[in-house]
């Protein structure tokens, strides 16, 4: 084995560690039923050294798109005009722009639901960490998505090669972000707004929460910690989702959402992986919350996007600590 492959070998070995340590449970099992428990998938995170065969060799930047008078900002098209009534919001995505995100938006489409985010990498276009998750995760490829896979839907920043930012230089964190950024915008001919940060909690800290803030044009960035609860987050930057799609309480959690009185604006805020249906085997039960969520009254349900612009000049990015 040369030292390249042995190099390879290590930080493959480290990644799934990685993984095994911060989802706290085997892929295997069921998540746990507890309402307060936590659910973290997040799958690992790549370093400055690895590499991989399929990712691709668009160039590396720190400049924000370029933008016109005409330019098209995702979530501006919801229709919603807050006018002071207190609404029941609803935002449901998913990371990693994987091959089960066909199922999901076959489902989606079935009920003629397309207020849902898809957060993309677009650095790993094609590359494969099936063995890494244990089932199947295949990144779409470029050519693959510039076929209309998400037409309809929200497309949205995982960044460049979904890297633990926690771990890397200033300049690093500012061009994952900006040229996952501008890569979307070039895909889509819109403008990106929100992002799923990589790797999740355990890399994330108020510090990058900063450089994001003052130096690209991203104002929310989601969290993975369950808080089960529906008020509106405190600052965008690091919201805090209300559930995880293979949480048990799901269904619970969202009827409860549907049963409570609405005296002030509330948030249920969903999101997953499309690899975890192969892992839990969790299709069907999918299928029926998506069918809940789109039949649903009272509710408004947004993408990532939308919520962002509905309430950006109303909640805080980013809060400054003393």
């Amino acid at each position: 084995m040369n030292i390249k492959r042995m190099i390879s070998l290590i930080l493959s070995v480290s990644a799934l560690l990685c993984f095994v340590s911060c989802s706290g449970e085997p892929a295997a099992t069921e998540p746990a039923t507890d309402d307060t428990a936590t659910t973290t998938t997040e799958e690992p995170t790549t370093t400055e050294e690895e590499t991989t065969e399929a990712v691709t060799t668009e160039e590396i930047t720190t400049e924000a798109p370029d933008t016109t008078p005409d330019t098209v900002y995702a979530g501006l098209e919801s229709g919603i005009v807050r006018d002071g009534t207190p609404r029941k919001y609803f935002c449901l995505c998913f990371d990693d722009t994987t091959q089960q995100d066909l199922k999901i938006i076959e489902m989606c489409k079935k009920y003629n639901y397309y207020d849902v985010t898809f957060f993309i990498s677009t650095g790993l276009y094609g590359a494969d960490w099936s063995s890494f998750v244990g089932v199947p995760h295949v990144r779409f490829t470029k050519k693959e998505i510039q076929s209309g896979i998400y037409d309809g839907f929200d497309l949205a920043i995982h960044t460049y090669r979904h890297m633990a930012l926690d771990q890397q230089t200033e300049k690093t964190v500012i061009s994952e972000v900006k040229t996952d950024q501008k890569n979307i915008y070039k895909l889509t001919g819109i403008y990106p707004v929100v992002m799923a940060w990589p790797g999740g909690d355990p890399n994330i800290n108020r510090n990058l929460m900063k450089i994001v803030y003052e130096n690209t044009t991203v104002g929310l960035g989601r969290g993975t910690t369950s808080t089960h609860k529906f008020d509106l987050p405190k600052e965008l930057l690091w919201l805090q989702p209300t559930a995880e799609i293979s949480e048990a309480t799901l269904v619970s959690d969202f009827q409860r959402f549907l049963d409570a009185e609405c005296t002030e604006d509330m948030l249920f805020f969903c999101w997953g992986h499309g690899y975890e249906l192969d892992i839990y085997n969790s299709y069907d039960k999918l299928e029926n919350f998506i069918k809940m969520v789109a039949e649903a009254e009272g509710i408004e349900r947004v993408t990532v996007s939308e919520f962002y612009q509905l309430f950006k000049d109303q909640i805080p990015s980013y809060i400054e600590e003393n």
